[in-house]
This record gives C-alpha cells, sequence and structure tokens, in this order.
C-alpha cells in the first residue's frame, strides 16, 4: 500500500509545480501591465509560499524514501496477515524456477477489488483466500498498489473450476456484493521462458483488457505439456 502514498505525492507535487508556473506568468503579466503595488508584492509572497510548500514536499519524499530504506524487508503485512509486495514477488519468482525444475504447471491469481474497497472487506477477501487456497505453496499477497496476488504451484486442469469456485464464495457474502470484483488468473506451463517478468508482463496485460469489462473472472491457460509425475494438485470436488 506504500505505492499509493507515493503516487498522491508525485501527484501533489505535479501540482504545486503547476501553481508555481501560474505565479511565474501572473506576476510577469501584473508588473508588465503596470499592475498596482499591492498586487504585486501579494503575487510575490504566493510565489515564495509556493516555492516553500514544494520544497517541504521534496524534503517529505527524502525522508520517506530514506526511512524506507532502513526498514527491515517484512514478509508479512501487519495490517491483513498476507504476504508483502516484496515477498510475494520474491516467493513468485521462485514458484517458476520451481515449476520447471519440477515440471508441473503453475496458477497465478490477480485479485482488483476496485478503488472503494473498505478494510472490512479485504479482510473478509484475505480470510475466504485463506480458505480456498489452503495447500503447502500456496501464497496470497500483494501484487502491487491495490491488486492482490495468490500464486498456486502444481495446478492441474481444474485450477479453473477452482478459480470460479473462489469467486462464487466471494460473492456470497453480502458486503462484498458491490464490489466490482475482477479476478484475472493463468495456468503458465513449465517452459524454459518462465519467470517472473514473463507472469508480470501477462497478468497485467490481462488485467488491463478486464477493467474494460464487467466485473467477474478472466481465466487463461498456456498449451498443456504431460508432468514427469502428478503432483500435488487440486481436484474438482
Amino acid at each position: 500500500m506504500d505505492s499509493v502514498f507515493v503516487e498522491q505525492l508525485k501527484r501533489i507535487r505535479h501540482l504545486v509545480v503547476l501553481l508555481l508556473s501560474l505565479d511565474v506568468v501572473a506576476l510577469a503579466v501584473a508588473a508588465a501591465s503596470g499592475a498596482p503595488l499591492t498586487l504585486l508584492v501579494l503575487l510575490a509572497v504566493l510565489l515564495l509560499a509556493t516555492l516553500a510548500l514544494l520544497y517541504v514536499l521534496r524534503s517529505r519524499s527524502m525522508t520517506r524514501a530514506a526511512s524506507r530504506a532502513q526498514e527491515p524487508l517484512l514478509a508479512i503485512d501487519p495490517n491483513t496477515g498476507i504476504a508483502t509486495e516484496y515477498w510475494y514477488r520474491h516467493m513468485l519468482a521462485l514458484e517458476c524456477r520451481r515449476a520447471v525444475r519440477e515440471f508441473a504447471p503453475l496458477t497465478v491469481l490477480s485479485i482488483h477489488l476496485g478503488d472503494q474497497v473498505r478494510r472490512p472487506q479485504l479482510l473478509e477477501l484475505v480470510r475466504v483466500l485463506g480458505e480456498a487456497f489452503s495447500r503447502p505453496g500456496d501464497l496470497v499477497g500483494w501484487h502491487g498498489g491495490r491488486v492482490v496476488g495468490a500464486v498456486l504451484p502444481s495446478t492441474n486442469e481444474n485450477a479453473q473450476q477452482l478459480v470460479q469456485r473462489c469467486y462464487d464464495r466471494i460473492r456470497e457474502h453480502e458486503s462484498m456484493a458491490e464490489l466490482p470484483l475482477r479476478i484475472v488468473a493463468e495456468t503458465f506451463q513449465p517452459l524454459g521462458d518462465l519467470c517472473l517478468a514473463k507472469v508480470h508482463h501477462q497478468l497485467e496485460s490481462h488485467l488491463h483488457t478486464a477493467l474494460q469489462q464487467e466485473p467477474g473472472v478472466f481465466y487463461y491457460s498456456e498449451f498443456s505439456t504431460h508432468a514427469n509425475g502428478p503432483g500435488m494438485t487440486y481436484n474438482d470436488q
């Protein structure tokens, strides 16, 4: 969720820069047109105040960056109990390599709740996901920003039914019915190019497409290959 703070700070800083430009233009026009001294002084004070605000925002962003650099990299988000974005990406990269080594498909989910999600709804989602994805190796965490992700190693052809059941369970809760819930999932085959960058790129592309459509489940799957062993897969129950 720290990325939300960073984006908000960037928008505010851009707005202040725009105000600073307008102040400079207004002061130049007023001086050229022979405006009263009082107006010139007022514009000059406004210009100085805007410069001070820009300096404060810059200092705040630098302080935030320094403090974040000194903080330990946590594996679990204390507010939700799911993996932090750092740990989620770290484990997803490991699971990509494990999938190729063990020749087992890997299913990854991106769950978008919309921009108006409330904390009780988020916690309810985490609880449902924890019940649905409970095998050793399954991981739920922050995929980035307001998107929750899930990593499901060693999945089979029943992964699509599993994702649909998870969506239906979430929708059963009255508090979740109003959310524009979109679950994007893809089952990746253990090919040589399976890596974090590939998974991230394809899920981002699928999520962008899903956001242009009605809420629901958007499932994709690469062509199947034959695994050397059955692995620990979900069944269709």
